[in-house]
């Protein structure tokens, strides 16, 4: 019954505005309501490295003790970030493979060359020593005091 008084009501609009040589005005309808869409995913950028990951890292506690690099491996992991000697890693990904092992994808900066990489890092068991690679280097570090 209601659709017949609506469509009733548009004709009756568009005979008065044939009558006047006039557009229609634009009559609402009645529609289903909007389907819910999800709210977007959030970027990958947002993405944060574990809390077991983070802290700072070197090849030996000289390493770590020392002020300034003295050339061996050393970095800190933060978030969203590695940062090494001279160059750094912003995460755009994190794929965690276990509680030890994530994937991540990043942006190395090498003084101002930079390259979208993967790195996969792996923790011992107790959560001290830390694997990867770095180029086509593995490497292994030691979690420092103060990380």
């Amino acid at each position: 019954m209601r659709s017949i008084r609506v469509g009733a009501a548009v004709l009756s609009v568009l005979a008065l505005a044939a009558c006047e040589g006039r557009e229609p005005a634009p009559q609402a309808v009645a529609s289903e309501p909007a389907e819910v869409v999800a709210p977007p995913k959030p970027d990958a950028a947002v993405a944060l490295i574990p809390q077991a990951f983070r802290g700072a890292w070197a090849t030996d506690l000289a390493e770590c003790a020392a002020e300034e690099s003295t050339g061996k491996m050393s970095l800190a992991i933060d978030a969203r970030d590695i940062t090494y000697s001279e160059t750094s890693d912003a995460v755009i990904s994190v794929n965690e493979i276990g509680p030890e092992r994530v994937r991540l994808t990043v942006d190395h900066d090498n003084d101002g060359d930079v390259r979208r990489l993967e790195r996969t890092l792996t923790l011992s068991n107790d959560r001290q020593t830390l694997s990867f690679n770095y180029g086509d280097e593995p490497q292994v570090v030691i979690r420092c005091p103060q990380g």
